[in-house]
């Protein structure tokens, strides 16, 4: 016989309460005051100026100072960040330094604005960053588009120049663009030597820890082709990301990929075997819903693309993989959900009621109301987690932009990735893994941990250093997740994991600044309650749950109900 019955119609709202506004009280000390000063966890607002605004002093610099007069055409516009400066200052406590001093001269934050566009019957490729802040520029490139993805700040092409140049000529030739940008010759100490290809600069006076200004200038025949600044990175913390990328890389593919597709393999065998136990109707929506969400989460990060050295060409190869990928991996999931359905069930526990199921409405709604409550509850244990592992492994992060809201399409539907990520991963690691593991190794727990390992190395990849990092975190907020999951099912599981990230993605919204992203921002922390609402409106009227219910196994075993 399956128990239909889930302990979340009998939740202790005010102890789970107390806890939650506990759980917030810490979240807020930790993440909006200096009582416990973390870098990790440190929230502030932050106004950058609009993708218009940085357009329109990039269209204003190529006229006027670089002097073109083709039509430019339709710009693209992506936030750009240095990553490497930002991740040395943050590993050496430089960054408040650094923004006393340096900030406003030399941002590691900006948008570069691209144009693709064609003089004198030959295709161009024009970059120019401008100050997040303040809309200056900061730096350009005006190259051959064949040329212009060989550029970088360290390497650029050699046969772009004439040769038949000096190194005082170019020098003579630089100076203008340098002051076109701020900078001032006078202070610069050339370090090119004759012959070589552009022109190095350092700037002595500007130096924080082992970090110094460095300027590089290349040129097109005897015009300068581009000018562009950064701060030397010291080859110990290249060094250590690289190899902490290597680990990262170890840990996402050997640790999370493989043991994911293993997982999925043996929920098509379960859910093969045990079908009479379960539909497979079930999961279709979700999964499809997974589908469309992944596919669409990189076709949003179009303009991310587009600023680096892909061509259309390859964001639709790349688009095109992740159809493919994204569609294996949906199927993945979907056996997840009927194999992990079918475990439960095998065993006389209903751990997913399903719609037409009596109490169906009022479950969904009652779950979702703990599982704001235990959202608030895991914030609180991250921003603690966080804090003590930075003092302890000094763990310090970096910029991404690839996972930046400013290089979105879409930026408001940026929460829906919240859904994906606590649809799936519960689906797969907490509804499938722990009863599939538990065959294995005997013991719920242990299950529940190795399941969690798996899921927590597909995290190592994020900008957080050292790698081992999130594992850590990940392995306490999973285990609070599979506690969760086996004391109330998984729908509740799915609404903490679901408003957990949509609180925090909704934060990075409303921290963008303007109104429009703090409303959006808001409405994606609430979204989860409205979802849950609609369901149980419509569901208002199904049979109630029957009042009284056998005496239910401990949240901890995993075997039948005594009949």
């Amino acid at each position: 016989m399956i128990d239909p019955h889930q302990r979340i119609l009998h939740v202790n709202y005010k102890k789970l309460g107390l806890a939650a506004a506990i759980g917030l009280v810490i979240y807020v000390l930790f993440n909006f005051t200096t009582l416990f000063q973390s870098d990790m966890n440190q929230q502030e607002a932050y106004v950058l100026i609009d993708t218009e605004q940085a357009e329109a002093a990039a269209s204003a610099f190529a006229s006027e100072q670089l002097g073109i007069t083709a039509p430019l055409g339709e710009a693209t516009v992506a936030y750009r960040s240095d990553s490497n400066l930002y991740g040395y200052l943050s590993r050496e406590k430089l960054l408040s330094e650094y923004d006393r001093t340096y900030l406003d001269a030399y941002p590691y934050e900006m948008f570069r604005v691209i144009y693709r566009y064609t003089a004198d019957g030959v295709k161009r490729d024009l970059r120019i960053d401008v100050g997040s802040k303040d809309g200056r520029v900061l730096a350009f490139n005006d190259l051959q588009a064949d040329f212009a993805e060989k550029l970088s700040n360290t390497a650029f092409p050699t046969t772009l120049e004439d040769a038949s140049m000096l190194r005082d000529e170019k020098v003579k030739i630089a100076e203008p663009a340098l002051r076109s940008l701020g900078l001032d010759p006078a202070k610069l100490e050339l370090t090119s030597s004759e012959g070589a290809s552009g022109l190095r600069y350092v700037d002595p006076s500007v130096k924080i820890g082992d970090s110094t200004l460095e300027v590089n200038v290349t040129f097109e025949g005897e015009k300068v082709a581009s000018v562009r600044t950064n701060f030397t990175i010291p080859s110990s913390y290249t060094d250590y990301i690289d190899k902490q990328t290597f680990w990262a890389g170890v840990m996402t593919y050997g640790g999370y990929l493989l043991l994911t597709f293993v997982l999925s393999i043996l929920a098509i065998v379960y859910a093969s075997i045990l079908r009479k136990f379960t539909s497979f109707k079930r999961g279709i929506f979700l999964s499809l819903f997974y589908y469309v969400v992944s596919v669409f989460s990189v076709w949003n990060m179009r303009p991310y693309f587009e600023s680096t050295s892909y061509s259309s060409l390859e964001f639709v190869f790349t688009l095109g993989i992740q159809i493919v990928v994204g569609l294996i991996m949906a199927a993945g999931l979907y056996f997840t959900f009927v194999g992990g359905d079918a475990l439960w069930r095998s065993q006389g526990r209903n751990m997913w009621m399903r719609r037409g199921e009596p109490g169906y409405g009022k479950h969904v709604w009652e779950a979702a109301k703990t599982g704001y409550l235990w959202a608030l509850i895991l914030l609180a244990v991250q921003a603690v987690i966080f804090f003590v592992l930075e003092r302890s492994l000094g763990v310090f992060y970096t910029t991404d932009d690839s996972q930046s809201t400013y290089n979105m399409m879409f930026p408001w539907l940026f929460p829906i990735m919240a859904w994906m990520a606590g649809i799936s991963e519960e689906a797969i690691y907490r509804l499938f893994g722990i009863p599939m593991l538990k065959k294995v190794v005997r013991s719920t727990w242990v299950a529940a941990a190795i399941t969690t390992l798996i899921w927590a190395f597909g995290h190592t990849l994020y900008s957080i250093y050292p790698v081992v990092t999130r594992p850590i975190e990940l392995l306490f907020l999973g285990l609070i997740f599979s506690f969760i999951f086996l004391r109330y099912g998984y729908i509740t599981a799915m609404f903490a994991h679901v408003v957990f990230d949509s609180i925090l993605m909704g934060l990075s919204l409303i921290f963008m600044g303007s109104a429009t992203y703090v409303a959006v921002g808001i409405v994606s922390i609430v979204l989860p309650a409205i979802v849950a609402f609609v369901i149980y409106w419509f569901h208002r009227r199904d049979p109630a749950q029957p009042q009284a219910a056998p005496a239910e196994p401990p949240a901890t075993e995993i075997r039948p109900q005594n009949t």
